[in-house]
């Protein structure tokens, strides 16, 4: 039996996590290969971002989404966010190294949060604005050659990890108005 959540709004930080040219290797792989190669990375992945207090909410495809903040509120929720994308870099590169490059968007803010779906099908849902923006954000990883961008929503409710960050320039996201302010890891 599944544990419903009562709908309500949520302050959470959202985590995509994606793979960089998945879909190529899948098609040359067989299915094992592709599977196994994915078991491999959500088994490392998975717990870290549990291990920092969030949420694994949905495998999509060769993606996770992640959500800090909700179920269980955590005032913390951009420090831990930005806290496990940081372990997921640098265990993705250890584990892997060139085999496997990722990019991961992260954005907090306003999102409704339940148990959604019906008959044998139902998960935590979480909806709104600042979802799609991290999945968007996500995606222009690839685009700016980042492995990890942070929306200026989530910088400025860090508490710690701000000097991690330098500012890169802003990003046009469809559906936005206004360009977004996003900031990528300090070189190291």
């Amino acid at each position: 039996m599944k544990i419903r959540i009562e709908p309500e709004w949520a302050m959470v930080t959202v985590c995509f996590v994606d793979i960089r040219g998945f879909t190529t290797f899948a098609d040359r792989a067989t299915a094992r290969e592709a599977v196994d190669f994915l078991n491999e990375f959500f088994e490392l992945v998975v717990p870290i971002v549990s291990e920092h207090g969030g949420h694994p909410n949905q495998l999509l495809g060769d993606g996770l989404l992640a959500v800090f903040g909700a179920p269980e509120p955590l005032p913390d929720h951009p420090d831990r966010a930005l806290a496990a994308a940081v372990d997921i870099l640098a265990s993705v590169e250890a584990r892997f190294g060139e085999r496997c490059r990722i990019g991961i968007g992260i954005n907090s803010g306003l999102v409704l949060v339940g148990t959604m779906g019906g008959g044998e099908l139902t998960e935590l849902g979480v909806i709104g604005d600042p979802v799609n923006v991290a999945a968007r954000v996500q995606d222009a990883t690839r685009d700016l050659g980042e492995p990890l961008l942070v929306t200026e929503a989530t910088r400025c409710l860090l508490e710690d990890g701000d000097d991690l960050l330098e500012r890169r320039r802003p990003l046009r996201l469809k559906g936005k108005p206004d360009p977004v302010e996003v900031h990528g890891i300090r070189a190291r």
